[in-house]
């Protein structure tokens, strides 16, 4: 989701990056400062994001008035009333590659076919991927009103024909947005919007390709995530919160993806949401390298082992949490491993791949600062995971597929038993 001002973005069942000894540039060739790239700024803004859109596009044009040498950017862009398109920034001008029939940007389908468009026609040593839109994690769509029924996942927003496509909060239904990955309007269905499950777009991007995946939107910063992800990109930054809708700033990030700079990318996003006073000083950001998963799943399995009579039943309120829904599914995960770890040999295992993995990760002291809804960041590894609590072992209504039972086809949740 992104928080709501013009405010903020994007989750998605399916919404990460560097490695330790990698200071800034993650994907740059050691001996060839003239490596090309080729990154792509997916936007599914067919939803409430749709006015954040442009203000995105135009300033990562401008910010690369002084021309970008051997690199491409370029942009998928669904928007309310216009036509689909695949857009080439080069500064001076935004050209249009390629124009679409009305399409679903939710659709795993469209991803797949915009991806490939791009790797046969746009040849380059690299490649980065930004996913821009609302997100919600790992969460399936058929969970979203049983996790958060107080921020409104609901069919339609008004009774204008405005059709809600992600968690809209009741309070600020129009001055204060969040992002999730990815919501499409969809008129006349129950509920109104479309979302990509994380198997889909697991399934729709290609091994090998992306040296990094950058989501502009809320809520992709778990664990869950970036595991199933492993194998589809080196690198990943995301936020384990909420994003602002008008996303990253990319008058002063958009040079830095280009060039593969990603920790800066993550300073700058920090940074600049940090300088403002109200509610919008709010950013968790977080690089993570893919590599060391598998490792960070061994040992995380280790700690769960002897403790899976109590997960069910853990306090969650002395755990930090990430989010605003009634019921709560993003905690720190390093959070829960402190409460979980009896055995210190397994625990320093734990926290040495967690290191390797999290280069870099940094937070605002609040989420929503200064509202009534307000969340104190004590702490913040740089990933999020779930608590299956028991509580979650029923659905919201009789016959309804539990959240557990959902959350026991992740691929993390299979590889390390928790």
């Amino acid at each position: 989701m992104r928080a709501l001002s013009s405010a903020i973005k994007k989750s998605r069942s399916v919404i990460f990056l560097l490695a330790l000894l990698i200071p800034i540039s993650c994907c740059r060739k050691e001996e060839d400062d003239s490596i090309s790239r080729t990154v792509l700024v997916y936007i599914a803004a067919d939803n409430s994001l749709s006015n954040s859109a442009n203000p995105n596009l135009y300033s990562m044009s401008s910010s690369i008035r002084s021309g970008v040498g051997n690199m491409n950017l370029l942009a998928f862009v669904d928007r309310h009333d216009y036509k689909p398109a695949l857009l080439h920034l080069h500064g001076t001008s935004i050209d249009t590659v390629k124009t679409y029939p009305e399409l679903n940007s939710a659709d795993p389908a469209t991803l797949r076919e915009v991806v490939e468009y791009v790797r046969n026609n746009y040849d380059s040593d690299s490649y980065g991927l930004v996913m821009w839109s609302h997100g919600t994690g790992w969460l399936p769509t058929r969970q979203l009103h049983f996790v958060a029924p107080n921020l409104n996942y609901s069919p339609s927003r008004d009774g204008n024909g405005h059709y809600a496509s992600v968690i809209e909060m009741q309070r600020y239904p129009l001055s204060m947005q969040t992002k999730s990955f990815a919501l499409e309007n969809v008129k006349g269905g129950n509920p109104s919007y479309t979302c990509m499950e994380l198997d889909e777009l697991v399934d729709a991007l290609p091994e090998g390709m992306f040296d990094f995946i950058v989501f502009d939107a809320c809520y992709m910063g778990n664990v869950e995530v970036a595991y199933a992800l492993r194998k589809k990109t080196r690198y990943i930054v995301s936020s384990a919160y909420e994003i602002v809708s008008y996303g990253f700033p990319y008058h002063l990030v958009t040079r830095d993806l280009l060039e593969g700079n990603l920790m800066k990318v993550c300073r700058e996003f920090h940074s600049y949401y940090n300088g403002f006073s109200d509610w919008q000083q709010m950013a968790g950001i977080s690089l993570v390298r893919t590599e060391g998963l598998d490792s960070l799943a061994s040992c995380f399995s280790k700690i769960i082992a002897e403790r899976k009579d109590t997960i069910p039943y853990m306090d969650i309120n002395e755990i930090q949490v990430f989010d605003r829904f009634r019921n709560h599914v993003f905690f720190d995960l390093l959070d829960v491993v402190d409460k979980l770890a009896t055995d210190k040999d397994s625990y320093d295992e734990f926290r040495y791949q967690l290191d390797r993995c999290v280069s870099f990760k940094i937070s605002t002291p609040y989420i929503f600062h200064g509202d009534y809804e307000e969340i104190k960041v004590d702490k913040y590894c740089g990933l999020s995971v779930y608590v299956p609590l028991s509580k979650y072992d029923k659905g919201m209504n009789q016959g309804d597929t539990s959240l557990n039972d959902d959350y026991r086809k992740t691929e993390w949740s299979r590889a390390t038993g928790y």
